[in-house]
């Protein structure tokens, strides 16, 4: 088995997050790692009423991102050097696309335990990541 010196935590901006970032700043600093966040907006969902352009949704949305990451990073990490990855499109592909571009050896995400319909609705990103992912996935469970 290969040395995790790189670990990729996928969070979103439910309150869940700081479950998933805890854990993956556990096991990265554990194993004195770099660690890096990235929360993806599914630009592929975006639909706006208005004068709200689906451009300025997005970008009012990664801005929201960027605020819950620093968040995270001031009150979890705190004095760890945390990278940071805001980026667009469908969220496992783009997980997995900077899970090859950073190198990382392992990927840290949450799964909402969602069943039924509002799965079938929603899907699930952990389950695309699980089902394409090249690299060792450490899965929390957020479910409360």
């Amino acid at each position: 088995m290969n040395e995790i010196k790189k670990v990729l935590i996928a969070i979103d901006n439910e309150p869940s997050s700081e479950k998933v970032a805890l854990h993956g700043f556990q096991l990265g600093s554990r194993l004195n790692a770099e660690i890096a966040l990235i929360s993806v907006i599914d630009t592929t969902m975006i639909m706006t009423e208005g004068s709200v352009t689906p451009m300025e949704f997005a970008e009012t949305m990664k801005n929201e991102c960027k605020k819950n990451q620093q968040l995270l990073v001031d009150h979890v990490f705190k004095d760890y050097k945390v990278w940071t990855f805001v980026e667009e499109g469908k969220p496992h592909e783009v997980i997995l696309n900077m899970a090859q571009e950073w190198e990382a050896d392992i990927i840290v995400l949450g799964t909402h335990g969602r069943k039924g319909i509002s799965h079938l609705l929603l899907g699930s990103v952990a389950e695309k990541v699980l089902r394409h992912a090249e690299k060792p996935l450490f899965i929390i469970p957020t479910k409360s």
